[in-house]
C-alpha cells in the first residue's frame, strides 16, 4: 500500500491482509483520493475495513479505480454499513431504464408466446375432447372452486351487509326507505356478488396455481413431462383454466343469494320492511337481466385468474425465494385484471343501456 501525492491515488498492490494494516499513511491534508486496485492480487476484508477507517478517520473522500468486481463490492458494502451511499451516475439511471424496458418487453413477449400456446392448446382439446383430463377438471373444480365458497359467501355477506348499511341511512334521510331494495339488490346482483367473490378466489386461486405450478419447476417435474412426451399446457394449464371458468358463474350465482339474504337483513333490522315486503319489492322493481350481469362477467373473471396464476408459476425459476416473489405477483396481478376486466363490462353494459 503506497500513496502518490501527485496523482492523489492510493496503490494497493499485490496481496492486502490484515497483517499489512498496521501501516497508517499520512495523507497531507488532502481531500479526495482514488484508489488503484490495478495491480491488487487479492483483498482481505478485514484490510478493505481498516482502509475505510483510516481515509474516513483523516476526513477524505476515495473512489475506487480499475478495481475487480468482487473489490468493488466489498467496499460497497461497508460503506453501505456505514450509511454511505455512493452517488449513482446519470449512466447507471439511463441503464435502469433502459434494463427496465427491456424486462417488460420481454416479459411481454413471453405472456404471448405463454398465450398462444394456451390458445393453440385450447382449440385443439375443444375440437378432440378426449384429450382433457376429466379427473383433473373434477379435481380442481372442487379445490380451487367449491373449497373457496364457504369464505367467499361470508365475504359477500359481510361486505352487502356494509354497504347496504350506509345505502338504506341515506335513502332514508331521503324519504325513501323503500327505495333501498331495488338499488341495494341490484348492486349485489351486478358488483358485489361477482367482483367481491372474484377477489376471493384470486387470492386463494391464483397463488395457489402459481405456487403449484413453481414447485413443479423447482423440482424439473415439467421437465420430466416434456422428455416422456406429455404436453403440460394439456395436462397442467388447461384444466385449471376450464375448471374456474365452468366453477365461477355457479359461485356466483350462491354468492349473489348470500348478498341478498345480508342485504334484506340489514334492511328489515333497519327500516322495518319485512320480508314478505322485501321479496314483493324485489320482484316488481329488479329485473332478472341484473343477474345475467353478473353472471357473465364471472368466466371472465376466472379466465382470468387461471391464466396469471398459470403464467406467473410457469416464470418461477431457481430457489424457493423465486416461489414467494411469483406468487404474490400473480395475487397483484390477477387483482389488477379482474378490476380492469369489470369497469371494462361496466363500460359496456352503461353503453349498451343492460
Amino acid at each position: 500500500m503506497t500513496f502518490c501525492h501527485n496523482t492523489s491515488t492510493l496503490f494497493l498492490e499485490g496481496v492486502c491482509d490484515y497483517r499489512s494494516s498496521k501501516k497508517v499513511i499520512d495523507l497531507g491534508g488532502v481531500q479526495k483520493i482514488k484508489i488503484s486496485c490495478l495491480r491488487l492480487e487479492k483483498l482481505d476484508f478485514s484490510f478493505a475495513i481498516f482502509v475505510d477507517e483510516m481515509l474516513r478517520h483523516q476526513g477524505v473522500q476515495y473512489e475506487l479505480i480499475d478495481a475487480a468486481t468482487k473489490c468493488q463490492e466489498i467496499f460497497d458494502l461497508i460503506r453501505h454499513r456505514r450509511g454511505f451511499v455512493p452517488q449513482k451516475e446519470k449512466r447507471r439511471i439511463l441503464e435502469s431504464l433502459g434494463r427496465w424496458v427491456y424486462g417488460w418487453l420481454e416479459g411481454l413477449r413471453n405472456f404471448c408466446t405463454f398465450f398462444g400456446l394456451f390458445v393453440f392448446n385450447l382449440f385443439r382439446t375443444m375440437i378432440q375432447p378426449t384429450l382433457l383430463r376429466f379427473s383433473a377438471l373434477l379435481f380442481h373444480i372442487n379445490n380451487s372452486g367449491f373449497r373457496a365458497l364457504p369464505v367467499g359467501i361470508i365475504t359477500c355477506a359481510i361486505v352487502s351487509a356494509a354497504i347496504s348499511i350506509q345505502g338504506v341511512i341515506q335513502l332514508q334521510k331521503m324519504g325513501v326507505p323503500l327505495a333501498s331494495v331495488e338499488t341495494m339488490a341490484k348492486l349485489a346482483l351486478r358488483e358485489m356478488g361477482p367482483f367481491i367473490l372474484a377477489l376471493v378466489i384470486a387470492g386463494r386461486s391464483a397463488s395457489s396455481f402459481a405456487a403449484q405450478i413453481g414447485v413443479m419447476r423447482i423440482t424439473e417435474e415439467l421437465d420430466a413431462m416434456k422428455i416422456m412426451g406429455f404436453d403440460w399446457y394439456r395436462f397442467i394449464v388447461i384444466p385449471r383454466f376450464l375448471a374456474l371458468v365452468i366453477a365461477m358463474p355457479l359461485l356466483v350465482f350462491l354468492a349473489d343469494m348470500a348478498s341478498l339474504f345480508a342485504s334484506a337483513v340489514v334492511i328489515k333490522i333497519q327500516t322495518g320492511i319485512t320480508f314478505g315486503q322485501y321479496i314483493e319489492r324485489f320482484y316488481e322493481h329488479v329485473d332478472l337481466s341484473h343477474l345475467w350481469v353478473g353472471v357473465i362477467k364471472s368466466p371472465f373473471f376466472g379466465a382470468v385468474i387461471a391464466l396469471v396464476g398459470c403464467y406467473r408459476g410457469l416464470q418461477i425459476v431457481g430457489d424457493t425465494q423465486s416461489v414467494g416473489k411469483y406468487t404474490t405477483i400473480s395475487v397483484v396481478s390477477a387483482l389488477f385484471w379482474i378490476i380492469v376486466v369489470n369497469a371494462i363490462f361496466s363500460i359496456i353494459f352503461t353503453r349498451f343501456d343492460i
